[in-house]
């Protein structure tokens, strides 16, 4: 009798473990299947709440206005421009800080400053080194790769193509210019002003690949001051 009813309550137990594990599991799932909804919502909200900005915004500024938004090319145009502005910013702090004479002609800091602002364009940084032995680590080659493909035609891939190559030898020719330590003020400014040039018409092109509209291309260099001015 006593075994019955030992057997009964190990019985007992089981099915009440049993309950409690498919009380955790469902909970469990209940509260995954919420944290998804609420995650899903909170997107769905902050995507809403983009479109309101930008409505709001099209709606204060014609040249911000897009009638036909493809976010798309938006967000791929703001992706490869990214690269030109940070040179661009670079390259006008390193001109000014000689300027100022913080970094001097002919030193490994006024190379090093350079290759930061080209963007591993005038030589790999040390950690791309062995990278750059079968690979172009160069971002302006990068960028000029990811925009080839959308040219509607051979002309303008021409010369995005001679562009890119027009600023890279810009960077070689400040560079040269740079490790001079008897460089002129004459000879160092003609090189950043030629650097500065063949950037900005690096960028048109990269602009032109990608075919906006009038007020998203407006909109498109007002984003980018420093390229477009």
């Amino acid at each position: 009798m006593k075994k019955t009813m030992r057997t009964r309550s190990r019985s007992d137990d089981d099915d009440s473990r049993k309950e409690e594990e498919e009380e955790e599991e469902t909970f469990s799932f209940n509260t995954t299947n919420g944290r998804r909804r609420r995650r899903r919502e909170l997107l769905a909200s902050s995507f809403a709440g983009f479109i309101s900005v930008l409505s709001l915004s099209s709606s204060s500024s014609s040249s911000y206005a897009f009638p036909d938004v493809d976010f798309t090319k938006q967000s791929q145009s703001t992706f490869l421009l990214g690269p030109l502005k940070v040179t661009s910013l670079r390259l006008r702090t390193l001109r000014e800080d000689i300027a100022r004479g913080d970094v001097k002609l002919g030193s490994e800091e006024a190379t090093a400053r350079l290759r930061n602002a080209t963007l591993d364009c005038t030589s790999a940084r040390p950690a791309l080194e062995a990278y750059a032995n079968v690979r172009d680590v160069c971002t302006l080659s990068i960028v000029s790769k990811s925009v080839s493909k959308k040219y509607s035609d051979d002309a303008a891939r021409r010369r995005a193509a001679e562009r890119k190559e027009a600023t890279v030898q810009a960077y070689a020719a400040l560079e040269a210019v740079l490790k001079d330590a008897n460089a002129s003020e004459e000879q160092i400014n003609a090189a950043f002003d030629s650097v500065g040039a063949c950037v900005r018409e690096f960028a048109e092109s990269v602009l032109e690949a990608f075919a906006f509209e009038d007020a998203a291309e407006a909109a498109k260099r007002e984003e980018f001051p420093e390229l477009f001015r």
